[in-house]
């Protein structure tokens, strides 16, 4: 999962329902030792844009069996953390475990096991009471589908997977409150179908966060939208028609584009060809955030256009062009 400013993916429900629309902020760890406007503290979130916020990244001590911080413990950032619910008393405060490039086989290995599973829920439930967490959320890539290659995980993750979410569902429903438990999961059909079980995820978790976005780069050798509209429509429908309930569905939406070099600065629609990868003034590789582009477009003189009825926005300027999400992206 590509995470690179305060909430920098946002979900929201695709699809209908008279429940409270669920809102997931993503918070990522490693940007809080960056100087100046960059550096994103506890303080520098709105907790009411929110309903919840993810906290990513943990990940998996298989040594003690149980979630640890991947930047080390920060106790008084989760105390921080916890003093946005006097702002918004209802925002519930989740720990984001995995994400993209976390090992497989230490998740593979811990769901293989009866004994283990119960070792590490145990742990990990004591761990969120000791530093005021609500909840769990799991982002491994994937089940199965090692870093989305389905030749590389035994198969009996899928079962296995499936088993320890209800494990786990199991357990945190004798809390007080009870915690939350969800997933961030695949959009792409082939690897979602080998990697989950649809039935006990849909029983177990209280939503499924599909990733939605990164579906384009410059390895396609032309220009793409990297969230694009009718497949992002498309990849939630999908896990309703599989027998997730709509509430439980959510849509990602990045808060950064794609960029890429143009072969041709006459060429700019989406499918042109390019060079290679882009690079905006302040991105992040081949990232540029949307408050970049915002200033590129209002200010710098970046052509914009929404070439698809007012989805899937870009921008260009000279040989740079940038495939990115804005509030107008009309997400129905």
């Amino acid at each position: 999962m590509k995470l690179l400013l305060l909430t920098a993916l946002v979900c929201g429900q695709a699809l209908f329902t008279v429940a409270k629309p669920k809102v997931i902020c993503y918070w990522p760890n490693w940007r809080m030792d960056e100087g100046g406007d960059n550096k994103h503290t506890p303080e520098n979130i709105d907790p009411t844009l929110c309903t919840h916020v993810h906290h990513a990244f943990h990940e998996l001590d298989d040594q003690h069996n149980v979630v640890r911080d991947s930047a080390g413990p920060q106790p008084d950032i989760y105390r921080r953390l916890n003093e946005l619910k006097k702002k918004n008393p209802e925002l519930k405060l989740i720990i984001s475990m995995g994400g993209a490039g976390a090992p497989d086989a230490k998740y593979s290995h811990l769901i293989s096991d009866a004994g283990r599973r119960a070792q590490f829920i145990k742990n990990t439930i004591a761990y969120m009471h000791k530093y005021k967490w609500d909840g769990l959320d799991i982002d491994w890539e994937y089940p199965v589908c090692w870093g989305g290659d389905c030749n590389k995980g035994p198969k009996s993750d899928k079962a296995n997977f499936g088993k320890f979410l209800q494990e786990l569902r199991a357990a945190f429903d004798k809390e007080t409150p009870k915690f939350s438990l969800s997933c961030a999961v695949q959009a792409d059909a082939d690897v979602a179908d080998q990697a989950y079980d649809y039935h006990a995820m849909a029983s177990a978790l209280d939503y499924v966060a599909i990733m939605t976005y990164d579906e384009a780069g410059a390895y396609e050798h032309h220009t793409g939208h990297h969230s694009k509209y009718t497949w992002c429509i498309s990849a939630t429908e999908r896990y309703h028609s599989k027998g997730i309930p709509k509430e439980k569905v959510l849509m990602g939406v990045p808060f950064y584009g794609h960029t890429f070099k143009l072969q041709d600065k006459n060429k700019h629609s989406i499918g042109a060809p390019i060079t290679g990868e882009g690079r905006t003034p302040h991105g992040e590789g081949d990232n540029a955030f949307y408050s970049e582009m915002c200033d590129l477009v209002k200010n710098k003189g970046w052509a914009k256009e929404d070439p698809d009825q007012g989805h899937d926005p870009i921008s260009y300027h000279d040989l740079t062009w940038v495939g990115y999400d804005d509030p107008y992206a009309a997400y129905e």
